[in-house]
């Protein structure tokens, strides 16, 4: 078992003091503090291992451009990964995410669901096949829940086509991915990729994130390109 240590603060995270406070009376509205920490488990031949991830702290949940003024509320997130060797050349890797935002009042709120209170969440799973000492081939399957359409949004492209800034898409997200990990020397990591992804609109006449602007929606369900970075190592 392996315990990482608690973090007081985050650089990742949003100062609070960039922006007003529109909601001053919440608790510990000024505080910077947030925890960050997990925990590790593994089998005796460490073939497999499950980790789990904590973070939670204040952030903006939603920001007005006009009046500079923030929403604060306790933003978590809670990560789990789960690894298996199946071989010496089949790795399996699945992982779990889940995320609260308070008081991001999002525009779209699930019947049941908490004033304010945005959710996401999402699996992920990977396959991985050592095909050489230098080449792995893998391949991804994931799922995204943006439940509130505040993670998922497109605010430049929204600027430019006249709709609001910073609105999102509420429903599904699916990607499937092939791709290559080729390590030429101890330097580099050259990484080509086939990518697919599409999306399940919650609101069956809502705005769509792929293909051409037209009325402030794209035209497309689904996309379909490649891709390849290169990675230098030092």
């Amino acid at each position: 078992m392996k315990w990482c240590r608690p973090s007081a603060t985050s650089s990742t995270r949003t100062p609070i003091n960039y922006f007003g406070i529109n909601n001053p009376s919440y608790p510990g509205a000024n505080s910077n503090a947030a925890f960050l920490g997990g925990v590790t488990f593994k089998n005796s031949d460490a073939s497999q291992s499950l980790t789990t991830t904590v973070s939670s702290g204040n952030e903006i949940g939603s920001y007005a451009p006009v009046t500079g003024l923030g929403n604060i509320g306790n933003r978590s997130i809670v990560s789990t990964v789960y690894v298996n060797e199946l071989s010496d050349k089949l790795t399996y890797v699945f992982q779990n995410d889940n995320g609260w935002q308070f008081n991001a009042n999002p525009e779209t709120q699930t019947i049941g669901q908490a004033a304010g209170l945005a959710q996401w969440y999402g699996v992920n799973q990977y396959m991985f096949y050592n095909i050489s000492d230098t080449l792995v081939g893998g391949m991804r399957l994931e799922w995204f829940r943006d439940n509130n359409g505040t993670r998922v949004i497109n605010p430049i492209r929204n600027v430019i086509s006249g709709g609001p800034y910073g609105s999102g898409y509420a429903g599904n997200f699916w990607q499937a991915t092939w791709g290559l990990n080729w390590k030429p020397n101890n330097n580099w990591i050259i990484r080509p990729e086939l990518r697919y992804d599409w999306y399940s609109p919650d609101d069956p006449n809502g705005n769509l994130p792929f293909g051409k602007i037209s009325n402030g929606s794209g035209d497309q369900y689904g996309q379909f390109y490649g891709g390849c970075d290169a990675i230098w190592q030092f």
